[in-house]
């Protein structure tokens, strides 16, 4: 959470946190910057409040982040750039003269959405003109990650409007498509007009979007042998057909940025084979026992130990026993959410993963089903959150339930 940088920049050894940038398209700066749309140089040093120094124009907005503020026209910006070589030695030489003023020194954490060889290149700039900073080289799970990791009841608030705004749309278009005509296996939209995957997408976009949501990651509503590859967005010319198992995955944001939500369920229109329904009860109970390994303290490795032990014990290939399966259960159990819509914690089996359950984590539960060549794929998808008490509440308020009549 964000009452804990202090400590983990201690825990760390590290001194300061640098970020630049806009919080458009960059989570670290929206989380540091409590959701305001500005852009600037945010700057931390351990155990004070942070700073922010913004463009003039911003001013109003950069009031509503509640930062200790500066404004850049303090720093005679023109004229720094017209005495440098380029823009990058401009703005190595402005933010070293920013750092300079705050008397940053030491081990130093620096965020910003660079390229990576632009990012160097700044970096080795920026310690050429401030001799008393390092960079602090970080871990894959860096302070910034470490930090978001672990949700307050804000963040956790955010998370369940989206939930809801989620349950209200996929309902809109469930109950949508049940009013539509049926003729043969094909939905009828429209007097000689098939329902397509393609109308499914655009009815549900419409829907978030009227509840405030926008798919800015994409979206999943695959059918049959799309269903079958996990991350298939699904064929938008394809009609829907009756008894196919339709994977609707729905992951949006709240819209100008914010927390995402993460939802999967698994339809078929009118009926569902035997086999279907076998196999869509087998995911149910291997969510189920994901659910009842939940607790803190708990190894994420151990819980997608004992899904992959369930399918396999049924006959189902896991990365178990087949590391390299492209059928059966060939993903990870799920992911941390928040400002990205794939966050830590992580599951899976890899030797690195040493991520464990915390109270304030808000991660999803996934398992599913795969076979592309037989023509289907099973997913469910609920979002998990350990509450302080280190209690597991499930975020995810709709059934689980196969068949849609029509």
């Amino acid at each position: 959470m964000k009452k804990d940088i202090d400590a983990l920049m201690k825990e760390r050894k590290i001194d300061a946190l640098v970020a630049q940038g806009s919080t458009v398209n960059d989570p670290v700066m929206y989380y540091l910057l409590n959701g305001v749309n500005v852009s600037g140089t945010y700057i931390k040093k351990r155990g004070e409040k942070p700073y922010l120094v913004h463009g003039p124009m911003e001013r109003g907005e950069a009031a509503k982040t509640g930062l200790k503020l500066i404004s850049a026209s303090k720093f005679d910006i023109q004229k720094i750039y017209n005495a440098c070589r380029d823009r990058k030695e401009a703005h190595a030489v402005f933010t070293s003269t920013v750092l300079g003023q705050l008397k940053v020194k030491g081990k130093v954490a620096f965020y910003g959405n660079y390229q990576l060889g632009s990012g160097f290149d700044l970096l080795k700039r920026l310690t050429h003109h401030c001799p008393k900073i390092t960079v602090a080289r970080e871990p894959e799970k860096n302070l910034a990650i470490a930090a978001r990791e672990t949700k307050d009841p804000d963040e956790v608030g955010q998370i369940k409007k989206a939930g809801l705004g989620v349950g209200r749309a996929f309902n809109a278009v469930i109950g949508g498509v049940r009013k539509m005509k049926v003729s043969g296996d094909a939905i009828m939209k429209e007097k000689g007009k098939k329902l397509l995957i393609g109308d499914l997408h655009r009815m549900m976009r419409e829907e978030l979007y009227g509840n405030g949501l926008v798919n800015t990651s994409g979206m999943i509503i695959s059918q049959g042998r799309d269903a079958g590859v996990p991350h298939n967005s699904g064929c938008l010319s394809e009609p829907v057909k009756l008894g196919r198992t339709i994977v609707f995955d729905i992951y949006p944001q709240g819209l100008g940025g914010g927390y995402y939500f993460d939802f999967t369920r698994t339809l078929c229109f009118g009926h569902a084979s035997g086999k279907y329904l076998d196999i869509y009860k087998l995911v149910s109970e291997a969510q189920d026992i994901a659910y009842d390994r939940i607790r803190t303290g708990v190894m994420t490795k151990s819980i997608e130990q004992a899904v992959c032990m369930l399918f396999e014990r049924q006959g189902y290939p896991t990365f178990l026993s087949k590391p390299k399966t492209e059928t059966g259960y060939c993903h990870s159990l799920g992911h941390g959410v928040g400002l990205n819509v794939h966050e830590s914690p992580t599951f899976g089996l890899a030797k690195t993963n040493h991520d464990m359950i915390l109270p304030g984590q808000v991660f999803t539960v996934e398992p599913g089903l795969y076979y592309p060549e037989k023509g289907f794929g099973i997913r469910l998808e609920d979002i998990v959150y350990i509450d302080q008490r280190g209690k597991p509440v499930n975020l995810t308020r709709y059934p689980r339930k196969l068949v849609v009549e029509m």
